[in-house]
């Protein structure tokens, strides 16, 4: 079929059938492209909204990592603080250990081979009798506890024993003195003989 315009008959390649159906085919695509322009821009507020609210979400998530970041860095520099004092006593002990190891480092290595000598001649027998003797301690404390105020009387008895021992002479001189004393004295003592003679057989 001819194309008439203007009263000019136009050649007609493509046929009016073709021309018709490939205009009705673009003007559907264009319907459909507006209307899902259409949907898209009836839809874009709420979902604008709803990453609107997604990223305040996010936004808050991310407020509480920082702060739990704050709150771990806090800690973290307390124990720092805290590390450091702990380093700071320690290096103080290693210096006052380490000045009481030079102090007495000459002193063990002078008495050494004392101490080993003083080891290699210690006898199981004379270990068990050092261990028994300081079990006695708590015994033979409570006797020189007791004994302690006896001997703090001895200087005020020390003049009578002196004086004691004075008579005692003066008794002697006057009983050797005594007429047939030796006599006595010697019977005496072969008496004591006799009697030890007969309590050995």
């Amino acid at each position: 079929m001819a194309l008439v315009l203007a009263g000019v008959v136009l050649p007609d390649p493509l046929g009016t059938e073709t021309v018709l159906r490939r205009g009705v085919a673009v003007a559907r695509v264009g319907a459909s492209w507006l209307l899902t322009t259409t949907e898209l821009a009836v839809t874009l507020p709420g979902r604008i909204e709803a990453l609107l609210s997604n990223i305040e979400t996010l936004m808050t998530r991310i407020d509480a990592v920082v702060d739990s970041a704050d709150a771990v860095v806090a800690r973290v520099e307390r124990t720092t603080g805290a590390a450091d004092a702990v380093v700071t006593t320690a290096s103080a002990a290693s210096e006052s250990a380490l000045s009481v190891i030079e102090s007495f480092g000459p002193i063990a290595e002078k008495s050494a081979p004392m101490a080993r000598r003083f080891v290699d001649n210690l006898s199981e027998n004379e270990v068990d009798a050092a261990i028994a003797m300081v079990d006695q301690l708590p015994g033979l404390l409570d006797h020189m506890e007791a004994l302690l105020p006896i001997l703090t009387t001895l200087d005020t008895v020390s003049p009578e024993i002196h004086e004691l021992l004075g008579v005692t002479k003066d008794v002697r001189r006057a009983v050797i003195g005594i007429p047939g004393f030796k006599f006595f004295r010697n019977r005496g003592e072969d008496k004591l003989a006799d009697e030890e003679r007969e309590a050995e057989q």
